[in-house]
């Protein structure tokens, strides 16, 4: 075996090198879990000691999927279309004025979730809420059978026309002067309804 005293210095920093790459690559491998880590330590530049994350007004960012947020999560006028296909905020969702048009299947929010003015077209069936619920401004048409909202629901200025069938609301329902027609008779709203 050679000692190292033996090799001229360029062969050296070519073996060296050489042995560098090959255990990186060995370390990073595979891509998508770099990028997912990538990822997260970008979103930490967005997140306070108390676990919200702020996104306001974003632009071109993708969230990593899944993604548990341990306060608040504030998208508000951000141009994210897609969210997570698994989302857990164990405080507030704010999408008021983004650009989300769907909320994803696997979503739990422990508190409010405020939809106003967003790109929003429809609501998951069964969807739980265990805060408010804000569509206002929305060009949703219609809620979805057995919606539950554990505080209040405002629907002004949306083209909804009638209430759907197991309705569960705790709080009150504001209609902010949209003309609801039905009123189903399987629905269940624990305070007033304001026209």
């Amino acid at each position: 075996m050679m000692a190292k005293a033996q090799f001229p210095n360029r062969y050296y920093r070519q073996l060296t090198s050489a042995v560098t790459i090959a255990l990186s690559s060995c370390l990073f491998s595979p891509v998508t879990d770099a990028n997912q880590y990538v990822s997260e330590l970008k979103l930490l530049n967005y997140t306070d000691s108390y676990g919200n994350v702020f996104l306001r007004n974003a632009r071109n960012i993708e969230l990593p999927d899944p993604l548990t947020v341990k306060g608040n999560l504030n998208l508000e006028n951000s141009s994210i279309e897609r969210l997570p296909r698994q989302l857990t905020v164990e405080g507030n969702l704010n999408l008021a004025y983004s650009a989300v048009t769907q909320l994803p299947l696997q979503l739990v929010v422990h508190g409010y979730i405020n939809l106003a003015h967003s790109q929003i077209t429809y609501l998951n069936n069964g969807l739980q809420v265990k805060g408010d619920l804000s569509l206002m401004g929305t060009k949703i048409t219609q809620l979805p059978p057995y919606l539950y909202v554990g505080g209040h629901l405002y629907l002004a200025n949306t083209q909804i026309r009638e209430l759907p069938k197991f309705l569960v609301v705790k709080g009150n329902v504001y209609l902010g002067g949209i003309p609801i027609t039905v009123f189903p008779k399987e629905m269940n709203i624990g305070g007033k309804i304001y026209k």
